[in-house]
């Protein structure tokens, strides 16, 4: 599996994956967990977030001849085209994501912090985040779960790094407020 060292691996991995698919699949392999993880936080369903994985790893397959490597890495990208799949998957049921008891009850966490909090406070705050407007969840989404930096998330939202700082304030004071009503 690839794991970028540094900048200039990143860029190698992207020529070689250009000229030979297998050299895609180092990618696919690097990155198929990070981008099912956010696609499963942004739709609680795991039939949806396997579809639209699939769909962000078909679209780099497609165009990875266009990617041009700017010293941003290529997790950005491929987020960007999996924000781009949700939105549309969204438009096309006509709906934003919409929280459900039995899917709430399969959430799973990997962080210490997660794994300590009760599963109603879990529930609490997963339907916070859900509540929240689409650009304050997808931020929160990528800041405290995908742990991406700033200038990241402002690449895949297309804001600036202040307008992405100002969303997760907006988004943490929403869902504080929301928290201390529930308790």
């Amino acid at each position: 599996m690839f794991v970028s060292n540094s900048a200039a691996e990143e860029k190698d991995l992207i020529a070689r994956a250009k000229v030979d698919r297998q050299a895609f699949l180092e990618i696919y392999d690097a990155y198929f967990q990070k981008i099912y993880d956010y696609a499963y936080y942004r739709t609680l369903s795991q039939v949806e977030a396997e579809e639209i994985t699939s769909q962000t790893f078909l679209a780099a397959l497609e165009n990875i001849q266009r990617f041009e490597y700017r010293n941003v890495p290529i997790i950005v990208w491929l987020y960007k085209i999996a924000s781009n799949a949700l939105t549309d998957m969204f438009r096309k049921q006509g709906r934003t994501v919409q929280l459900q008891e039995e899917q709430v009850m399969t959430v799973t966490y990997n962080e210490p912090e997660t794994i300590a909090l009760g599963n109603s406070e879990r529930e609490q705050l997963l339907e916070c985040i859900h509540a929240l407007p689409p650009l304050q969840q997808q931020a929160i989404i990528l800041r405290y779960i995908q742990n991406l930096s700033y200038k990241e998330i402002a690449g895949i939202l297309e804001k600036s790094e202040g307008a992405v700082k100002q969303l997760l304030h907006r988004g943490l004071m929403t869902l504080r407020e929301r928290m201390v009503q529930h308790e």
